[in-house]
């Protein structure tokens, strides 16, 4: 899969330096990194990227009220980052997928192929890797 643009919602300024390396490790380019919820809309409204990498505890604002507003009012996939929700809520919510930290360098990289393979294609190749949210899950 191809390098794409996305942005990466995180609080913990560690985990969102770690995670813009290893995303852009893998041929991405990151729009740019938000701290809390409004920073994370701005950035969508003003790139427009392919995909937002978003934590649902952003210093205290809804994350997951976040990811709504991001694919509502843009179209912009959203992939969970965290520790805080479960499938079954990430579900409800309409994100493309989710990935549980503490994640590995490997299944960061694998959910999002995945999610951007589903969204190109509506298929998904086996083994769909953990936190996959994709068709018939």
């Amino acid at each position: 899969m191809g390098g794409v643009r996305l942005i990466i919602a995180e609080d913990q300024l560690l985990v969102a330096l770690d995670m813009e390396t290893i995303v852009t490790g893998a041929g991405h380019e990151v729009c740019g990194i938000a701290s809390n919820a409004d920073e994370a809309l701005t950035l969508v409204a003003e790139h427009r990227p392919d995909l937002a990498l978003l934590d649902v505890e952003l210093g205290g604002t809804d994350g997951l009220e976040a990811a709504r507003l991001i694919m509502d009012r843009w179209q912009v996939p959203t992939l969970l980052v965290t520790g805080h929700v479960t499938m079954e809520i990430a579900r409800g919510v309409g994100v493309v997928g989710l990935v549980r930290k503490p994640f590995t360098e490997r299944t960061l990289l694998a959910t999002i192929d995945a999610c951007l393979s589903w969204l190109a294609d509506g298929v998904v190749q086996e083994p769909r890797p953990p936190g996959f949210i994709g068709p018939d899950i």
